[in-house]
């Protein structure tokens, strides 16, 4: 049988694997393996909550701006690129793409480019306050 799984897929898969190997192990096991390598396990810690609030903030604003442009992405859509250091999703409505890199916040794709043209919403002008 041949396999079809690209070097991607592949990747992917042990990461999901090496992911739930550690989510398996409890946390005095956690603790003694980080422990072992001579790394501080509250340094490690603290480390792990920030790389991963900033990842949450760079979705939080990619997603903002998408749904400021009428666009509308499945949270639960969002793939993880080459070594997971970028995600891609497409507008569920005109199927515009879009990706980012939530280490450093980059946004890409033609979804950025303007309103969603399948959305039905319009900008609004702003109206200007009168001077009497």
């Amino acid at each position: 049988m041949i396999d079809k799984m690209t070097h991607d897929e592949r990747l992917e898969q042990l990461m999901n694997r090496l992911a739930e190997s550690v989510l398996g192990l409890s946390d005095e096991a956690a603790l003694a393996e980080t422990s072992e390598v001579g790394a501080d396990p509250e340094q490690e810690a603290e480390r792990t909550r920030f790389v991963l609030r900033q990842a949450s903030k760079a979705l939080d604003n990619v997603t903002e701006r998408l749904s400021n442009l009428g666009h509308t992405i499945n949270s639960n859509g969002w793939r993880g690129g080459r070594w997971g250091h970028h995600f891609h999703s497409t507008c569920q409505t005109c199927g515009s793409f879009v990706s980012f890199t939530p280490a450093t916040g980059e946004m890409r794709g033609e979804a950025l480019d303007g309103q969603c043209p399948e959305s039905g919403q319009f900008a609004i002008p702003r109206r200007e306050a009168s001077r009497k």
